[in-house]
């Protein structure tokens, strides 16, 4: 379960793009950049559905990440915040709800 503090909604709404990740039918990875919203009371993010998205998997369907990202000037270099979750179809787009998010720190990454 995630503890979702003030220090992890700000560093979400810091970052301004995102990777969603997700098995295909084919059985290999499909990667999409979209630009996504945070719902900090729901804890969710909304992400507009492509026009003709690649299907997900029924056997993948709970292997889905999201990874959000940021350039840093100052370091020259990308900083990435990643989640772990279940991807929900509406009709408007496609909300993914995390359930653990994985928070990089200097040297390593620590899990949540």
């Amino acid at each position: 379960m995630i503890e979702w503090t003030d220090e992890l909604i700000a560093q979400i709404n810091s970052y301004n793009r995102a990777a969603l990740s997700y098995m295909g039918l084919d059985g290999y990875p499909v990667t999409l950049p979209l630009p996504f919203t945070f719902g900090g009371a729901q804890h969710r993010f909304t992400l507009p559905k492509p026009a003709h998205p690649p299907a997900i998997s029924a056997e993948g369907g709970g292997q889905t990440s999201l990874t959000l990202l940021r350039y840093e000037p100052q370091v020259m270099n990308e900083r990435y915040l990643l989640f772990y979750g279940q991807l929900a179809d509406h009709d408007d787009g496609w909300s993914f709800t995390p359930s653990r998010v994985v928070l990089p720190r200097w040297g390593g990454r620590r899990e949540a």
